[in-house]
């Protein structure tokens, strides 16, 4: 956990909600010189209550749905804002009473006390990718819950699901078809169909604007992502906008913490309690990589018999999460050096 140090006079805690916003301005020394709810989440008003304080003044909020239009209002105030994990948060500033007014303040006296646990601020300016990127996502996931309906539905008939060619999406909803003998069960198919279909086009579409983007503005990264056995256009696109750079993160360990790749102790008088934080980092970055180990070691001569040493030693779950750990490892190094995916490397280390 990495805690915001501020350096401002004057520090502004905001609990951020959809429709107002509830903020606390205070001193270095606690006194408080704003305290006031905002409603309809003016932000012109809210910089003439702070205008006395907006010299030396830092703002701080919770990495909530609605964070975006705060950051950048603030950034085109020429405030500085501080992103605060909401997990982290969490854990530092329980109570027996709760409300808006208690939060804010809350938030302003953890910024002063530089107790504000940070989280990364990703740039406006590459936000539209990363959502295209997930909203791609999205459908992929959406469609294949169509398409394992229709192999459930199928099932629940009695009959065998219709395996689906590489590449021939119609061949596959043609074997669908004609297994049904009942008029309306073959209506439920072709609507399901119907939807797969359009998600196909969508998901084309998606993935022609977002691909130039990567080759464009990221190319040598993304060059040196697609020599990684597993990873391909879209898992390299992925990790390209969810990590934003590799410069950020100090060391491999915190690549892999922010990855999900790896957990959090917990530890109390010398004694080793467990585990815990894996719901802590970036989903999306954990399912690229999970992805991509399940992928690479199908694809190389090499990966493929280390796996199975993993799977053998720790359970092809536990292997799986090992071996993606690995390759986050082996990214973290060629983006920062240059240099492209060695395979000898890598399963040179132990199981």
């Amino acid at each position: 956990m990495k805690y915001y140090t501020s350096e401002t006079e004057f520090n502004c805690g905001i609990d951020l909600h959809a429709r107002e916003m509830y903020a606390c301005i205070m001193d270095r020394q606690g006194k408080k010189v704003v305290h006031t709810n905002i409603i309809g989440n003016d932000f012109s008003y809210f910089l003439k209550k702070a205008a006395p304080y907006r010299h030396s003044m830092t703002v701080v909020s919770e990495c909530t749905f609605n964070w975006y239009w705060l950051a950048d209002a603030c950034f085109d105030a020429k405030l500085p804002f501080v992103l605060a994990h909401a997990l982290y948060l969490k854990h530092i500033h329980g109570g027996k009473n709760k409300n808006d007014r208690i939060d804010s303040e809350k938030l302003a006296h953890l910024l002063r006390s530089n107790l504000i646990p940070q989280a990364y601020a990703y740039p406006a300016a590459r936000r539209p990718v990363r959502a295209l990127l997930r909203q791609r996502m999205s459908y992929v996931w959406q469609r294949g819950a169509l398409m394992a309906h229709i192999a459930t539905n199928q099932m629940a008939e009695g009959l065998k699901p219709a395996s689906r060619p590489a590449g021939d999406r119609d061949e596959w909803m043609d074997r669908v078809l004609i297994q049904y003998d009942n008029s309306l069960h073959r209506l439920s198919a072709s609507c399901e169909m119907d939807m797969i279909r359009a998600y196909d086009a969508q998901i084309l579409k998606l993935e022609g604007e977002i691909l130039k983007h990567a080759k464009g503005h990221e190319g040598n990264y993304y060059a040196l992502l697609n020599t990684v056995p597993g990873i391909g256009r879209i898992l390299a696109m992925t990790i390209i906008f969810e990590m934003d750079t590799v410069e950020r993160f100090p060391s491999v360990g915190d690549f892999l913490s922010y990855s999900r790749l790896v957990k959090g102790s917990i530890a109390s008088a010398g004694k080793f309690k467990g585990l815990a934080g894996g719901k802590m980092g970036n989903a999306y970055l954990r399912w690229a990589f999970g992805e991509a180990a399940v992928l690479g070691k199908g694809h190389h001569p090499l990966l493929a018999p280390y796996a199975d040493r993993l799977i053998a030693k720790h359970g092809k779950f536990k292997g799986n999460a090992i071996l993606a750990s690995k390759l986050a490892r082996c990214v973290y190094f060629m983006l920062q050096n240059g240099t492209a995916f060695d395979a000898e490397k890598l399963v040179a280390t132990s199981l």
